[in-house]
């Protein structure tokens, strides 16, 4: 049963006078935008709809990352005709959720806390860099505020001034979207630590000149773009939350191939492997049983996108561009390049060079660094002591899983 009537409301768009499918909105999308786009709204579509199922207790954290201009705030943007599901806010830090304020009473402070307001919805920020910034402590302890508050189950707080406040219970449910340029090393550090929620999507942005020249000249204007994919998001959105009965009434059922289950695991562990955090010769891993849930979770979205309440291997293919992007920028295109199966599982240094335009010294160092993780071995191939990265058998990339071009 539903726990939320929280459902959009207002007429069709006038571009989509009918039922509009996710069929519907990945055409626009691509119309207006490009296939890279759509991956990135297909994974915040997904993350929207997983406050629809049922005995799903914890949040769902998606970032969105990529380099300045590359579309990431524009893919957000497509969710903000969703009034009463969105929550934006462009200025939140983690002591927003339940403030403390000694010149402020208790009914005052009630009005501002930012929990209540985004009860059962998405929490959209589009720019989390001041989030990862500063010492590795201060983003640790960000990290940790969010991880409790995304298990699902409210937040509460004591203060001199204020004593214990907050709010408890399974309605303080809520998810989280956002955009970030590349993190630094101290922020995954910080959020491998934290056994943080969040998971991430790659945004990146074109590079032929030409497009963009035609683009820009010949083609409609950006706001006018912006204006139609919003639209067939809202319609679709719309629907999707009438359809199921909104937050909480979505019953999945049981995956029906038994291969849903080991890419699941598969992909859990190429992500607790990729940002795992070594330290003095050891490597320290996450949680895999809170990866996995994750992962599933929005596989469940994503079906519940294409009219299906159970997984298959075909919704595995956007978590598998999430596991490609959840991974310290430096070692992500060697990971990547090592688990493409265009390369057989072996990686030379000039192999690296040529896929990733890394210099031959930093590719041996990522190597090094690749196999230290537990993705392989760094040998000697030939007698003339040529180094290569040789992938692990539990690395091998499912047959059934789409390999993610980004």
């Amino acid at each position: 049963m539903s726990t939320n009537d929280n459902t959009p409301s207002g007429a069709q768009p006038s571009d989509f006078p009918n039922r509009t499918t996710i069929d519907d909105v990945r055409r626009v999308t691509i119309e207006e935008f490009d296939e890279r786009t759509w991956d990135v709204l297909e994974a915040e579509l997904a993350t929207l709809a997983t406050l629809l199922i049922e005995d799903v207790d914890a949040c769902t954290g998606l970032i969105v990352v990529g380099p300045s201009s590359s579309g990431k705030t524009t893919a957000l943007s497509f969710l903000e005709g969703l009034d009463e599901l969105i929550y934006r806010s462009d200025d939140v830090t983690p002591a927003s959720f339940v403030s403390h304020d000694a010149s402020k009473s208790e009914e005052q402070l009630r009005k501002v806390d930012l929990l209540p307001k985004i009860a059962q919805k998405t929490l959209l920020v589009r720019d989390l860099s001041t989030w990862f910034a500063g010492e590795q402590d201060e983003v640790y302890e960000r990290m940790a505020t969010m991880t409790t508050l995304m298990d699902g189950h409210g937040y509460t707080r004591d203060s001199g001034s204020h004593g214990g406040r907050g709010y408890t219970g399974s309605e303080y449910r809520f998810n989280f979207i956002g955009a970030s340029t590349p993190l630094q090393p101290r922020a995954w550090a910080a959020m491998g630590n934290a056994g943080s929620r969040f998971v991430f999507h790659e945004k990146r942005g074109t590079t032929d000149i030409e497009d963009v020249v035609d683009a820009v000249l010949n083609g409609t204007s950006y706001p006018e773009k912006v204006r139609r994919v919003r639209e067939a998001v809202t319609a679709f959105v719309t629907q999707l939350w009438g359809d199921t009965g909104g937050v909480g009434s979505a019953l999945m059922e049981p995956h029906r191939d038994p291969e849903v289950g080991v890419v699941l695991g598969y992909l859990a562990e190429v992500i607790r492997h990729a940002r795992a955090q070594q330290s003095a010769g050891s490597v320290h891993r996450e949680n895999a049983f809170r990866l996995v849930s994750v992962l599933k979770t929005l596989a469940q979205g994503r079906a519940l996108l294409y009219g299906r309440r159970h997984i298959e291997v075909d919704d595995l293919n956007l978590c598998a561009r999430i596991a490609l992007s959840t991974m310290p920028e430096k070692r992500r295109a060697v990971i990547r390049a090592l688990l493409d199966p265009a390369n057989g599982g072996t990686l030379t240094a000039a192999d690296i060079e040529a896929a990733t335009g890394l210099s031959r010294p930093t590719a041996h160092k990522r190597m090094e660094e690749v196999a230290a993780l537990g993705f392989g071995g760094y040998i000697e191939i030939d007698r003339r002591e040529t180094k290569a990265l040789t992938i692990d058998e539990r690395f091998v990339w499912p047959r059934r899983l789409d390999f993610p071009v980004f």
